[in-house]
């Protein structure tokens, strides 16, 4: 680059809110990829950026920079990746670079284009870098920003405050979070029922099922329905005439059910809402004792899971994820009704007769040694979870290996063809990972009886322990392992 060149690089690279202004030692490879199917020009922005960061295909850096000049010509962010985007051809065209920077300086005049683009900063630091430094400007910033609001709700402003109020809620009453305090909870909450008022005002379909896919998300967990059930103000979310206490998960699912059977052409998002309800019909399953509404809810929770496929979602993990467990239920209902002797033998030889048994869960979420399934119905539930854990494992290496090994042994496959399910440690990223892939990796060859293997696997696990993070469960599977092999 000559100087002229550099200098332009560097105004669209270090202006205030640019998207491609990184934290010292931050790695742009772990930026997520983004769907561009989003209704706002905020997600062809952060779709172009994490193409320029990691000097992708500049062509689809141009597909999402056009996507989010289409829906919002006045988008700063769009045009500084506009004049990045020049920069990076061969060779450089800088007229139309500075084209690109007078355009953004005209905008940054203009109120409300400064703001989304401080808005769209904000989600950015707070969805895609993450550090805590990151999170913690992105929610100063919001609350400047919203508050200071003297003119109507600005929508999209508040659709991506939702969203971050959606992550730090999930975060924070994830399984009672014992780092939060219920005050600190309830605040978060509090918040996120404010910003889903908001956007329920607009009467919008795709506003609507946007704002009730959030609140069923965090509902999932128990702890949020405890916090809503006392404290809240009611006549502040009088929307349709419904108290927050009267809201739960199945009561959104309904909602968007009912949104998208009026509205058959809305589209959005639809692959990960229909996953989301697929999730809630599968807790709803797994808290029911009745045997027959428990396969209902399981088989209507399945209709939705697959959903993604039709959707054609170019991030199915949500969606096969899911699936994969409802499928996973399904032959461990079946199979403990078939073969109660085996099922139980499994859980022993794991467990023995300790804890209060689950063995439904166990069966479908832990790695055990059992028999090939040879019954024709079970496999085809058995056969499908493995399709949904193949189309998952291509984003995910390291999830759920423990039960993509255990539907590969009970389909009879070859010991070599399962042991090519585990990465190698120079795929994965963390010490997390690493230590999560080598402990299942340890149990499969318990198993098998290699158990001086086995014994390698689980010590590699024990040594990425810290005081920090002691408690995970690979430290004590690993650790159960070498009691048993011992």
């Amino acid at each position: 680059m000559n100087q002229d060149t550099m200098s332009l690089d560097d105004y669209f690279r270090n202006w205030k809110f640019s998207l491609l202004k990184t934290p010292p030692g931050f790695d742009v490879m772990h930026i997520r990829r983004t769907v561009l199917e989003e209704k706002y020009s905020a997600h062809g922005n952060y779709g172009a950026a994490r193409f320029l960061l990691q000097n992708g295909n500049l062509e689809d850096a141009s597909k999402f920079i056009n996507h989010a000049l289409e829906i919002d010509p006045n988008s700063v962010h769009a045009w500084c990746n506009k004049g990045v985007y020049y920069l990076k051809l061969s060779p450089p065209q800088e007229n139309e670079a500075r084209l690109a920077r007078d355009k953004m300086e005209k905008l940054l005049l203009e109120v409300e284009a400064k703001n989304t683009a401080a808005i769209e900063y904000a989600y950015w630091q707070y969805n895609i870098i993450r550090t805590a430094e990151a999170k913690e400007e992105a929610l100063k910033l919001f609350k400047r920003l919203l508050f200071n609001e003297s003119t109507e709700p600005v929508i999209k402003h508040h659709y991506l405050y939702m969203n971050v109020l959606t992550s730090q809620a999930k975060r924070s009453v994830w399984k009672g979070n014992a780092k939060m305090t219920r005050k600190f909870q309830r605040s978060v909450l509090k918040k996120l029922f404010k910003e889903a008022l908001i956007i329920l005002q607009t009467n919008s379909p795709d506003q609507e099922v946007a704002v009730w896919h959030s609140l069923a998300l965090v509902l999932l967990d128990k702890t949020a329905c405890k916090l809503i059930s006392h404290g809240f103000h009611e006549e502040k979310f009088s929307q349709d005439v419904h108290r927050i206490s009267d809201i739960d998960r199945m009561f959104c699912v309904d909602k968007i059910i009912n949104i998208l059977e009026q509205n058959p052409t809305l589209i959005g998002s639809r692959g990960q809402v229909c996953a989301t309800i697929a999730k809630v019909y599968l807790k709803q399953a797994q808290e029911t004792d009745n045997y027959i509404e428990r396969y209902e809810l399981l088989e209507k929770a399945l209709e939705y899971g697959e959903k993604y496929l039709e959707a054609g979602d170019a991030s199915p993990c949500f969606g096969s994820q899911v699936s994969s467990d409802i499928l996973m239920q399904m032959w461990a209902m079946k199979y403990c009704e078939a073969e109660p002797g085996k099922a139980w033998s499994a859980y022993r030889e794991v467990f023995g007769n300790q804890g209060k048994p689950r063995l439904l869960h166990f069966l479908s979420h832990e790695f055990y040694s059992v028999e090939v399934d040879n019954d024709p119905h079970r496999r085809a539930l058995l056969e499908k979870a493995e399709l949904h854990l193949e189309n998952y494992k291509k984003e995910k290496k390291c999830k759920f290996l423990s039960k993509f090994v255990t539907v590969k042994l009970l389909l009879g496959h070859p010991t070599e063809e399962v042991e090519a399910v585990f990465p190698r440690l120079d795929e994965l990223e963390t010490n997390e990972e690493r230590a999560a892939m080598l402990a299942n990796y340890g149990r499969f060859c318990e198993i098998n009886n290699r158990f001086q293997k086995a014994l390698q696997k689980y010590q590699q696990v024990l040594s990425y322990k810290t005081e920090a993070n002691s408690c995970c469960w690979y430290f004590r599977m690993a650790g159960q392992g070498i009691r048993r092999i011992r």
